[in-house]
């Protein structure tokens, strides 16, 4: 564990999943307006040394609330429970016990437990708490087992403790983050040890979809990280930013024709290309 700066008494915004993506980018941007932001993840070696950096694994209990009692008694403004996997790409028959208890244990626990171990600062600040989920938490389509399901759960944990926060959040606001695309690198899972060769070898069988094929190419034009972090904080600033945010018109079409077949009682959608 390492910090490049000592504690004080301004307040802070927590970032899981800094290195990388969005987590990078939101820690960037918060750091261009000045905030003091405590920067989390596996490795931070690539995380602006301006930040207050902590290397450990949002999976590691113990180590998540210690660091958040070492900050005891401050205010934090923002918590984004931001660190996730795509987790292996297979589907629900073909991959092994431990490709779904990476994404369960890093997208899900891992989100709630850092929103947890963070609440009492959220509340001195009367802070905004902030998950990043996945337009994938809303929507049907094939492959992606273990990353859709945790990224599901994950938003029905979050009504609840949008509803709790109610009445013990004292001014806390929550909110599903629910990205469209997003230019990342989360779709190169062969850069966590948890892709282990057995689940590489499940995923390799999944055959070729309408879906993926539309990822592949929608991903080379998907918008920036960088882009899309401050819009996230502009829509935070402004204090309009809504529970289910939805930041991609695009995934609204795929979303409303789940809920018609739900509604119908018919199959899952599947028309990815048209989306509609």
């Amino acid at each position: 564990m390492t910090v490049s700066h000592s504690v004080s008494e301004r307040p802070v915004a927590v970032v899981t999943g800094a290195a990388s993506g969005i987590g990078s980018a939101l820690t960037q941007s918060l750091l261009a307006r000045d905030c003091r932001v405590v920067a989390i993840d596996l490795d931070t070696d690539a995380v602006d040394e301006r930040a207050e950096r902590f290397s450990l694994d949002v999976r590691d209990a113990e180590a998540m609330h210690s660091l958040a009692h070492r900050y005891a008694g401050t205010a934090a403004t923002h918590v984004f429970a931001n660190a996730g996997v795509g987790g292996a790409p297979g589907d629900v028959l073909g991959l092994p016990d431990g490709a779904w208890q990476w994404a369960w244990e890093v997208n899900f626990l891992g989100a709630l437990r850092t929103l947890r171990a963070w609440w009492p600062h959220l509340r001195l600040g009367r802070g905004k708490a902030v998950a990043t989920l996945s337009a994938a938490a809303m929507t049907s389509f094939p492959g992606a087992g273990p990353y859709r399901a945790s990224k599901a759960a994950l938003l029905a944990a979050l009504e609840g403790l949008h509803y709790q926060a109610q009445g013990v959040g004292a001014g806390v606001t929550v909110h599903a983050l629910c990205p469209g695309m997003v230019r990342t690198d989360i779709l190169n899972v062969t850069r966590y040890p948890e892709a282990s060769a057995e689940a590489v070898r499940a995923s390799a069988v999944v055959p070729t979809n309408p879906f993926t094929e539309h990822v592949t190419r929608a991903m080379q034009h998907a918008e920036p990280a960088s882009a899309f972090a401050e819009r996230v904080l502009d829509r935070l600033q402004a204090g309009d930013a809504p529970f289910y945010w939805l930041t991609h018109p695009e995934s609204r079409a795929w979303i409303d024709a789940r809920h018609r077949t739900i509604e119908s009682s018919g199959p899952p959608f599947s028309d990815f290309g048209a989306a509609t």
